[in-house]
């Protein structure tokens, strides 16, 4: 560790590994704002909407926009584009990587929002049954019921770079949690609007031609499920790439260093790999897929199977993913060895807060009210807790660094989600407290970031270069930092899902001064 003089420029205190060495450092012309805009506005063109009431009409969220001047929407009385949109410069490529359809933060969106704004959450998942894999393709990676990673049209200058470096077909089916995500949010739209056999009935045109129903769409995506599950030998949801260029964790944290050991060695990629939030969310879509077997399709048989799945999916969950180190935990996930034998990757990361956010560990029994006490005190510890959130990976593991993608940034939307679960189990104020921190990090920056640095600095602040490093243990290069998209999609649904819910708060405190009991 020491100061790194390149270009002139000045990169202090960056961490390096043992084999590793700086190659490049990009400086990038600042772009700054004089004051944050409206969650409200953004979420209006990230989907493409005029005005508020037609969120949901127009289809999903793309994943990312930057603020740029020939990208102006139009809006209602009292929603004011930025003040100072005249003055900013179009944005450079590096902030325009993400502005098409993501399968995970779309329905992450959806589902964020789902109170305020429930026709997101089913325009969504319409679009993402429109494109669900019907057979198998390995350069897409497509497989049948399996939920799009990425949508970009095959002549999109993106698309044809990733397809003549990596070889990926389009669009791309890179991720095993979309498909679950794709359940529980059409689980939470029946469940929210009372649609249920209407929307189930509902037609679209898969990618084949074909006219199906929502019901179609649910059942590929739990029989996708099920052929992962039943073919593991633990009963698990693992990934693995068929593609050698392929994405090498398709989860949400897909670098391809977020998924290690505590000695900082790569898990695995060889056998599959299994990651704590996409048991735990597979485990809540289980539960919901059963809820509407039961109660909406009339097939009593097969919501009794998934919940027997859930089950066994719960067990190996509690079993296999916790450790009694250092308080006890739950690690990231697992890899296999040699043998194919499960291991830990026994690192304390943001993940483990997701379990919080789930039926996983409700109740009152003695080990669960043990297991989420402690998972509270783990996410709520110096580690891991920062200005802006929760870091991705706790700051005295072995691979942490201040700005890295995914081993020591603060995404907002991760933690806005584990508030959500703080506040399930009764933790009101330390979720208001990570409410109000990711409140900062946007006051303080003045965009949506994708996500801020997990340094012990007292304000929120974001990467402003792009660090590129030689790792010659695993020979491979690692652009440790870069900046941040600047309106990052399930960014502003955090922020705007927090400031709806304290609107809410507001109002009904308000009508209790006015109207007091007697």
């Amino acid at each position: 560790m020491g100061e790194i003089q390149q270009r002139g420029e000045s990169i202090s205190h960056l961490k390096l590994l043992p084999g590793e060495s700086v190659i490049d450092i990009i400086v990038h012309e600042p772009r700054e704002f004089d004051h944050a805009p409206s969650s409200l506005q953004q979420m209006m063109r990230l989907t493409g909407s005029a005005h508020p009431h037609e969120i949901g009409e127009n289809g999903p969220s793309v994943a990312s926009l930057a603020f740029d001047v020939s990208v102006q929407t139009s809006v209602p009385e009292g929603y004011s584009p930025l003040e100072d949109a005249e003055t900013v410069d179009e944005a450079p490529d590096h902030l325009r990587l993400y502005e098409v359809l993501f399968g995970r933060d779309s329905l992450r969106v959806a589902i964020d929002l789902i109170s305020s704004y429930p026709q997101l959450a089913r325009v969504t998942t319409l679009r993402l049954a429109e494109l669900q894999g019907t057979v198998y393709n390995r350069e897409r990676e497509e497989e049948p019921g399996r939920i799009v990673h990425e949508a970009r049209d095959q002549e999109d200058p993106i698309a044809r770079d990733l397809s003549e470096r990596l070889g990926w077909g389009w669009p791309y089916y890179g991720s095993v949690d979309a498909t679950p995500e794709f359940i529980r949010t059409l689980t939470a739209y029946c469940r929210k609007t009372e649609e249920n056999q209407g929307f189930l009935s509902c037609p679209y045109m898969d990618k084949d031609g074909n006219e199906r129903s929502m019901a179609y769409a649910l059942d590929l995506a739990v029989d996708w499920i099920l052929q992962r599950l039943n073919s593991n030998p633990e009963g698990l949801l693992e990934f693995k790439s068929v593609l050698e260029k392929g994405i090498e964790n398709q989860v949400w944290k897909d670098s391809w260093d977020a998924y290690h050991h505590s000695d900082g060695s790569l898990a695995n990629h060889e056998h599959g790999i299994a990651s704590i939030e996409v048991q735990v969310t597979t485990y809540d879509a289980l539960l919901d897929a059963a809820f509407l077997y039961r109660n909406v399709l009339d097939d009593p048989q097969k919501a009794d199977d998934l919940q027997h799945h859930a089950l066994r999916l719960r067990e190996t969950i509690l079993d296999r993913f916790w450790t009694d180190d250092k308080g006890g935990y739950f690690v990231l996930g697992t890899d296999r060895d040699e043998q194919g034998e499960l291991r830990q990757l026994k690192i304390r990361t943001s993940n483990m807060g997701h379990v919080l956010n789930s039926r996983l560990l409700e109740g009152d029994d003695p080990e669960i009210t043990k297991k989420r006490e402690a998972v509270v005190r783990q996410i709520l510890s110096p580690a891991m807790l920062n200005v802006s959130g929760i870091r991705t990976l706790a700051n005295d593991e072995v691979r942490f660094r201040d700005g890295a993608y995914h081993n020591g940034s603060v995404w907002l939307w991760d933690t806005h989600h584990i508030a959500k679960g703080l506040r399930r189990h009764g933790y009101i104020l330390d979720a208001d407290d990570l409410d109000a921190r990711l409140l900062g990090a946007v006051d303080a920056t003045k965009i949506f970031p994708e996500y801020v640095r997990g340094d012990t600095a007292a304000v929120p602040s974001v990467n402003t270069v792009t660090i590129v490093l030689w790792d010659s243990v695993n020979n491979r290069e690692n652009k440790v930092e870069q900046p941040p998209q600047e309106v990052q999609a399930w960014t502003v649904a955090a922020i705007l899902a927090i400031k709806k819910r304290l609107e809410r708060t507001y109002a009904v405190t308000d009508e209790i001064s006015r109207n007091p009991e007697p």
